[in-house]
Parts: C-alpha cells; structure tokens; sequence
C-alpha cells in the first residue's frame, strides 16, 4: 500500500521542525480478504514521542506497532524503514493570506485586484518553521476560461515542512479583472472649425493641429488610425469679428479615452 501518511503524536507545546518522509509504502501478508482491503485511506502510522529534546536529530525504526490498521493483515516491511525527524517548541504567529495562481488568463484580461479575506490567518508549528515563514498561500486558482471578477473559497495550503495548522483553514478570494489597456499618442491632428450654414467670414487657427493621447483596449488602440480621431472647435454662436480662445472638443471612437490634448485650447481669429 502506497502513501500512507506519518504523524509524530506530541506533548502539548512540541512541533515537528523536520521529518525525512511524510509518507511511508508498506508491503503486507495476510488473507485475501484482509489484503482486499487495504487502502492508505484506513492506515496511518502514529509515532508517539513522550519525552522530546530540541533540536537533535532523532531516529526512529518503523515497526508495525505504530500502524494503526483496522484488518488482520501483517506487516512485512515498511519502505522506507527509518523515520528521522527533529522536534522544536510550537510558536504560533499571524501570516498575510497570498494567492496561488493556476494558469492564465485569457488574451486580453488582467487582474486588477486581488483580495483575501480574511487578509491573515493563524498559524501554528514549529518555531523555527513559523520564524522562517513570511506568507501563506492558498491552494491553486484557476484562472483559465474566466471571463470576469469572481470570488472563490478556497483552502490554505499546507507545508510539507513539519506540521503546520491555520485557523480559519479556508479564505474567500475576491479576483478583480480588467481589460488589457494601451496608451498612445498621435501627433499633428487637424483641427477642424464647425460654423453655421451660409458662413462667409474668414477663419484661422493658430495652431491648426494639435496632440492627442488617447486609452483603451490594446487591440482597439493598435487598430486606431488618425483619420478616426476628429478634433474641433465651435464657432456656430460667435458673432462678432474677433479674436478668440477656444476649447478643443474630441470626438473619439467607443470604447477609447481621452487622456489628453496638447494644447486643450487654440486661438481663432475671424475678419471680414
């Protein structure tokens, strides 16, 4: 029977700093129907430890007193047979919460926030372990096939090192995602003069073009062309011949926005 799991049985304030194995195979003789039904699930190997000692090296034979084992099947070897291990006083301390990540996102997605909650947990094992240790992770979080934010519980990963406990031993994680965003800047744009039908007056810009910056989607800003930024100014209630300070108005495609404009105002100067 394989990966039966090995636990060091403790007086209270004592931890497992170090172990040689986590898991033993163990090879049995018996009737067919006590091998029938044998599984790693019903068996576990207690090594009781009543008087421990800091920091050495302790060795331990494995022998079948330790196997706890519901069925009449006898023990013919343990593999491996020997158990070492190292014992240090158990401490206790209050770790951030971090999530492990499985996978990746679909093209054109981000996470924009990750929140745990709660944002720590207790945990309790060997001090020289807890010490060490300056996060804890989650179990893996799969993020293919997402589409939007979700939140999951999830279970605190255990070490292997020692024997490590949390409290609480499952945490709420609250993925926050976002499109892919870029940035670009597109010089010498024409700025273009709106005037009331029948207009007959001369008009002139200074300047005549300007810079925009525009954000958005990468795949909607690399499919931006100048031609589909329209730039303009408002003349239509200007009545008077005169010189004047305009804002610049933009008009932008969906889904893009304007970060800047350089400059933001242009001067218009209007004469017979």
């Amino acid at each position: 029977v394989s990966n039966v799991s090995i636990d060091v049985d403790l007086p209270e304030g004592w931890a497992v700093w170090e172990k040689s194995t986590h898991q033993v195979n163990i090879l049995f003789r018996g009737s067919r129907e006590d091998i029938r039904y044998l599984n790693s699930g019903q068996l576990r190997v207690v090594v009781p430890l009543s008087d421990p000692v800091a920091g050495d090296e302790i060795h331990i034979r494995l022998e079948e007193k330790y196997l706890q084992n519901p069925t009449g099947a006898k023990v013919v070897r343990f593999s491996p047979a020997d158990l070492y291990i190292k014992l240090d006083k158990e401490s206790e301390r209050q770790l951030p919460v971090k999530a492990a990540l499985d996978g990746e996102l679909q093209e054109g997605l981000e996470i924009s926030k990750i929140i745990c909650s709660p944002a720590s947990v207790r945990v309790t094992g060997a001090e020289q372990v807890i010490n060490a240790m300056e996060n804890i992770h989650t179990e893996p979080i799969k993020l293919s096939d997402r589409q939007s934010s979700f939140k999951e519980s999830v279970p605190i990963a255990l070490p292997l090192i020692g024997r490590i406990r949390v409290d609480p031993e499952w945490v709420s994680v609250d993925f926050q995602l976002a499109q892919h965003t870029s940035q670009h800047e597109f010089e010498a744009i024409p700025v273009r003069i709106l005037c009331a039908s029948g207009e007959d007056r001369h008009m002139e810009l200074v300047p005549k073009t300007i810079k925009i910056t525009v954000k958005g989607q990468m795949q909607r800003i690399e499919q931006l062309r100048e031609d589909d930024l329209f730039a303009y100014v408002s003349c239509t209630d200007l009545a008077e011949n005169a010189e004047y300070d305009l804002p610049v108005n933009i008009k932008l495609p969906p889904g893009l926005q304007l970060v800047r404009t350089e400059p933001s105002t242009v001067h218009l100067n209007i004469t017979k």
